[in-house]
C-alpha cells in the first residue's frame, strides 16, 4: 500500500494554526487536510441554543486557509462537527462562512454537506423498537425526554465522509461525528490496516496536543504505511514524542486500552511506540476488533431556564472569618425577600461561590482550614424564566452587600463590585438530556445534500 499522509490542522476549527506549520504540511502533499470542528466539552448550551463556541472571525480564517490550499494543490477538505455540536444550524453557520470565502476569493468548490441532526418522530421509532439504549448508569430514553430537546445529533462514523469523497467533493462540511471518523475515513477507503487507521486518527484528531513546545494549536501530519504509522508536526520548530502520543492514546477514553467506534473497538495494549526521530514517532501493533452491531452515540440538550450571574470580591477579615454562617443568613433573608414578590422555592436555584475558600473542590477539598485574607463572589441564579432569574439575582445582590454580621465596622457596602452593570445576564440555560447509545444502518442517521457556491 502507498503510504497515506493526513493534515489535521488544529483540534477545533477557530482554534488556530501557525500559517509556517500549516504551508510546510502543505508541502508534504497530504491526501486530505482537515480539521474537527466539535466537542461537548464547553457544555450543554452550544448544541442546546445551536450556536458555536468559537469566534466566527477565527473560524473563517482557518477554514479560508485550509480551503485556499486544498483546491490550489487538489486536496480535500473536511470538516466535521461542524460549528461546534454539528447540529443543523451550526452546519449552517459553516456554510455560511464558507459561502463568504468563496466569494471573496472567487472560488466555486464542489461541496457535500452532511447533516446528522436527528428528527424527534425517527428517534421515537427507534425508542419503540428497541434500538436505544443508556450510555452508561442513566435513565432509559423516554418520548418525553426527545419532546423536551431542543436539538439532538448522532455522532456518525465514517461512512458518509468515504461516500462524500467518492462523489468527488473537494469540500465537506459535516455534522457531528467521532473525531477519529473524520480522519479514519480515508485510509479505511484505500485499504488501511483499520487498527492502524483507527488509531492514527485518534492521534491526530487534536492537532498539537501530541507536540512539544505545546503554545496553542498548531498542524500535526500522519502517515500511515502498511505495518505502522508515523505522527511529525507541521512546525520545524516543534516535535512529536513518545510520551505525548502514547499518552493521548490513552486520552477521553473509559478504558486506556479500548476505544469504541460505531463499527468496532480499537484495541491498544500491544502498540509499541518509537522515537524515529527528534521529530517523529512511529507507532506499530494497533488492533481493531469489529463489532456484532452498528452503533451511534446521540447527543441532546433540553433547555432548564435562564441564568444570571453576579461577580465580587470580599476582603473584609471580620466577614472573611464568619462567611459560612454570613452565607446562609444571606440565604435566608432571599428566600424571604423573594417570596414576597410571589417567587416560590421551586422556581429557582441559588448556587453560591467562594473563590478562595474551596470552591473550586468544595467538600472534596484537602485543604478545608486553609488560611484566607481574600474571596471571590460568584451569585448564580438559574430561574424558571428570565424575570425570576434577575428578580432573584438583584435581591441575592443586594442581601451579600448589605447585611450585617457581628463585628461588622462600615455602615454599608460589603463587597468590592468590578463591574457595572453588576448583574449579568447569561440568557437560557441547558443540560444534556440524551447521552444514549442507537443501533442503526451506517447511513441511517445522515442526510447529505450537494451545496450550489
Amino acid at each position: 500500500m502507498s503510504p497515506i499522509r493526513l493534515m489535521a490542522t488544529t483540534g477545533i476549527l477557530g482554534y488556530g494554526f501557525t500559517e509556517e506549520a500549516f504551508n510546510a504540511g502543505v508541502a508534504m502533499k497530504p491526501d486530505l487536510i482537515a480539521c474537527d470542528a466539535g466537542s461537548s466539552d464547553p457544555g450543554p448550551h452550544y448544541l442546546g441554543s445551536g450556536t458555536a463556541f468559537v469566534s466566527r472571525a477565527a473560524a473563517k480564517r482557518d477554514l479560508g486557509l485550509m480551503v485556499r490550499a486544498g483546491l490550489e494543490h487538489g486536496i480535500p477538505v473536511m470538516i466535521g462537527s461542524a460549528g461546534g455540536s454539528g447540529s443543523d444550524a451550526q452546519v449552517d453557520w459553516t456554510l455560511d462562512i464558507l459561502r463568504e470565502i468563496c466569494t471573496e476569493n472567487g472560488l466555486r468548490p464542489r461541496v457535500r454537506v452532511i447533516r446528522t441532526e436527528q428528527t424527534k418522530e425517527a428517534l421515537k421509532a427507534k425508542l419503540r423498537a428497541g434500538k436505544i439504549s443508556p450510555l452508561g448508569p442513566i435513565a432509559e430514553l423516554t418520548e418525553d425526554a426527545i419532546d423536551g430537546s431542543s436539538r439532538i445529533v448522532a455522532m456518525m462514523g465514517p461512512e458518509a465522509y468515504q461516500q462524500a469523497l467518492q462523489d468527488g467533493a473537494e469540500v465537506v462540511i459535516a455534522g457531528r461525528g467521532t473525531d477519529a471518523a473524520l480522519f479514519a475515513a480515508l485510509p479505511l477507503m484505500r485499504g488501511a490496516d483499520p487498527g492502524l487507521a483507527w488509531h492514527l486518527a485518534k492521534i491526530i484528531e487534536c492537532g498539537a496536543q501530541v507536540v512539544e513546545p505545546r503554545e496553542g494549536q498548531d498542524c500535526v501530519i500522519g502517515t500511515i504505511h502498511d505495518d505502522h504509522f508515523t505522527v511529525e508536526p507541521g512546525s520545524p520548530i516543534r516535535r512529536a514524542t513518545v510520551t505525548r502520543v502514547s499518552a493521548h492514546t490513552l486520552y477521553e477514553n473509559p478504558e486506556p486500552y479500548r476505544l469504541k467506534e460505531p463499527d468496532g473497538v480499537l484495541i491498544t495494549d500491544r502498540c509499541k511506540f518509537e522515537q524515529l526521530d527528534e521529530r517523529t514517532v512511529k507507532v506499530s501493533g494497533s488492533r481493531y476488533e469489529r463489532s456484532e452491531k452498528y452503533t451511534v452515540k446521540l447527543e441532546g440538550a433540553r433547555p432548564l431556564g435562564y441564568r444570571t450571574v453576579f461577580i465580587a470580591g470580599i476582603r473584609d477579615p471580620i466577614l472573611i472569618d464568619i462567611i459560612d454562617d454570613f452565607v446562609e443568613t444571606c440565604r435566608g433573608r432571599i428566600a424571604r425577600d423573594v417570596a414576597a414578590l410571589g417567587i416560590g422555592p421551586e422556581d429557582y436555584t441559588l448556587s453560591v461561590h467562594l473563590y478562595g475558600k474551596n470552591a473550586v473542590m468544595g467538600d472534596l477539598e484537602p485543604e478545608m482550614d486553609a488560611p484566607v485574607h481574600e474571596l471571590g463572589l460568584l451569585l448564580d441564579v438559574l430561574g424558571r424564566t428570565e424575570d425570576v432569574s434577575r428578580a432573584v439575582l438583584a435581591k441575592s445582590r443586594y442581601a451579600f452587600l448589605h447585611t450585617d454580621f457581628p463585628g461588622r465596622m462600615c455602615i454599608s457596602g460589603n463587597l468590592a463590585i468590578p463591574f457595572s452593570p453588576s448583574d449579568m445576564h447569561v440568557g437560557p440555560v441547558y443540560e444534556f438530556n440524551v447521552w444514549h447509545v442507537m443501533e442503526c444502518d451506517p447511513m441511517e442517521p445522515v442526510r447529505m445534500e450537494w451545496l450550489e457556491v
